[in-house]
């Protein structure tokens, strides 16, 4: 005995299917998005934390956040 299925039982799983991979991709999107905005805050706070080092005349602060912030521009 074949197990064959009617088309409205094909066309939901195709449906479901496609919905799956419609959400899998928001998903994606969105936690690309979120760590996008991570990415630009720490650089953010880097470059502040870079400008009170030179305010402060700390050298080694200095090269230490800036070798840090160039990590973060490299990802």
């Amino acid at each position: 005995m074949e197990n064959k299925k009617s088309y409205q039982e094909l066309l939901k799983e195709y449906t479901m299917t496609q919905w799956k991979k419609e959400q899998c991709m928001t998903e994606l999107q969105i936690d690309l998005f979120l760590n996008k905005i991570m990415l630009d805050w720490q650089i953010e706070c880097k470059r502040k934390q870079i400008d009170l080092a030179l305010d402060a005349k700390d050298e080694i602060a200095f090269y230490s956040l800036t070798n840090e912030l160039k990590l973060l521009l490299t990802t």
